[in-house]
């Protein structure tokens, strides 16, 4: 659970008793929170042009491929289909 504190000039913390999203001072979260806000954080980022890039080339060389395969396929079997 996520609670408010404030860094005392002795540097201490103290809770403020403030709700979360009225906190003036820094929230603490635990472990378990951090870890899910860093997932959400990471599927919502954008991605690098790396990464980008091979969404695009990965289905587009696959179409390529397969319709190559079916084509030669295709050409074998009307090879059989004349006789």
């Amino acid at each position: 659970m996520a609670v408010c504190v404030t860094l005392n000039t002795d540097g201490t913390l103290a809770t403020t008793g403030q709700a979360v999203s009225e906190c003036s001072g820094y929230v603490l979260v635990s472990g378990t929170e951090y870890g899910v806000y860093q997932v959400v954080q990471d599927a919502l980022s954008a991605p690098t042009p790396e990464v980008a890039a091979g969404w695009f080339a990965g289905p587009f060389v696959l179409v390529l491929t397969l319709h190559l395969v079916a084509r030669n396929v295709g050409a074998v079997a009307s090879f059989f289909d004349h006789q």
